[in-house]
């Protein structure tokens, strides 16, 4: 909600970030190279924008296609999507002969010759570039150099490696694979000690079972899958091109994009702003409830500073009122989050900002209905307020409108540009953009 001279409030923003596992007091699993193993909770995973033969995902930037033959998306659906690949972190490039694409855990190759995509032998091709004693430092073992004792007889090879897996958690956590072979391929190291967890190599995979206990890793007894993919980018097997992120082509490819932002509805008759940044945490992963917002708001008449009213009142006038950014993004900010109050927001930026995976919390007219801002002096200072101010989470847009969760329903709701636009501008384009730690 704008002022006459609107102040532009900025919170600190935490440092770092969450992969799956933080381990900074590790050196060997640095780089957030961690993956849930069978069994293991996962993150509530992101489903990606899709139109036709392309899925951008914002996640990480980078686009799936199905285009001149080459299907990777298709394979990319049928091999198990994010569950089992992670998310695309390259944009496809050739390697080897192949047209090739990285994701979090591989990378995959298109075949021309059976029309379809399979995972290569990054680990293998990690050590023929001579990367294993930089993989050493990851906690990852050195590829076997020495004599198997098949004598080139690959029935007898996979027997052989087959009884490397002697640590029966990883055994285990290999072989409930639907296809290990295809996934994971042969081991090409035994068990091996490092640091808190015991790791195994294998031709397209490393998996980990921790057996100390580690403040903010895997349970001991747990087996995780290392981001192979990521490490393969890091080490250089990508060229610098195919890491180029193509935010700019979403609108010129799809459209339009909508992030899946968890719909709450308002538990308090003026509370939407909170229930609007608790549906931005949650889509970040961190809990936090629309009453725990409320709870950490001071009371203030001045909404740019605390909750102006009774969280309880009648909703439309403006003494029973509710609570502008500021307040809203030092909660957030508190929690973790990198919570940015902006003021003047063009449709240009609030599109940018989605489509980069950021949730935008709007202050506009409930159901954008057309209404006459007043201006109060409150404590020596000029507030604007607005009759049936209300706060929205942005989460999508196409090019006739953007895509919102309403806190007053409890569900999506969609507004044209124009109306939007109008009913942003009441409150100077005023707007918090939340992004992940």
């Amino acid at each position: 909600m704008g002022r006459n001279q609107p102040r532009r409030t900025r919170f600190p923003k935490p440092s770092g970030s969450v992969f799956l596992c933080l381990a900074v007091a590790w050196l060997w699993v640095l780089g957030g190279v961690l993956w849930p193993g069978p069994g293991l909770p996962r993150l509530q995973l992101a489903k990606a924008a899709t139109l036709g033969e392309a899925r951008f995902f914002p996640q990480t930037g980078f686009f799936l296609r199905n285009r001149d033959g080459v299907n990777f998306l298709s394979e990319f659906d049928r091999l198990g999507g994010i569950d089992s690949l992670g998310y695309p972190v390259s944009a496809t490039f050739e390697q080897g002969g192949f047209l090739s694409q990285t994701f979090q855990r591989g990378i995959l190759q298109w075949r021309p010759e059976s029309s379809s995509a399979v995972l290569a032998n990054v680990m293998d091709q990690l050590n023929a570039l001579g990367r294993d004693g930089w993989l050493l430092s990851k906690g990852v073992p050195p590829h076997f150099a020495g004599p198997d004792g098949s004598d080139g007889d690959f029935a007898r090879a996979k027997d052989i490696r087959l009884s490397w897996l002697t640590e029966p958690l990883i055994q285990r956590a290999y072989a409930s694979h639907p296809n290990p072979l295809s996934f994971y391929g042969l081991p090409t190291s035994k068990p091996e000690r490092q640091g808190p967890f015991v790791t195994q190599r294998f031709q397209r995979g490393v998996l980990q079972l921790w057996v100390d206990d580690v403040r903010d890793m895997p349970r001991p007894g747990q087996v995780v899958g290392v981001l192979v993919g990521d490490l393969a980018k890091e080490s250089g097997l990508a060229p610098a091109q195919a890491l180029k992120q193509e935010y700019g082509e979403v609108d010129a490819e799809i459209g339009g994009i909508s992030l899946p932002v968890p719909a709450f509805a308002q538990e308090r008759s003026l509370s939407c702003e909170s229930s609007a940044a608790a549906m931005a945490a949650s889509y970040f992963g961190v809990p936090l409830r629309e009453a725990q917002i409320l709870a950490a708001i001071p009371a203030n008449p001045n909404p740019h500073l605390g909750f102006r009213g009774n969280v309880d009142g009648w909703f439309g006038g403006v003494d029973e009122y509710g609570v502008y950014a500021e307040p809203i993004a030092k909660v957030l900010s508190d929690r973790g989050l990198k919570a940015e109050v902006v003021y003047g927001l063009s449709p240009q930026a609030l599109r940018e900002a989605v489509s980069h995976n950021k949730v935008v919390i709007s202050w506009i007219t409930y159901q954008v209905a057309v209404r006459t801002p007043i201006t109060r002096d409150i404590n020596g200072e000029k507030v604007v307020l607005v009759p049936w101010e209300h706060a929205v989470a942005v989460k999508g847009y196409d090019a006739n409108g953007i895509y919102v969760n309403d806190p007053g329903t409890g569900a999506g709701a969609y507004y044209s540009n124009q109306d939007f636009a109008r009913a942003t501008g009441y409150f100077g384009g005023m707007a918090v953009i939340v992004s992940g730690r």
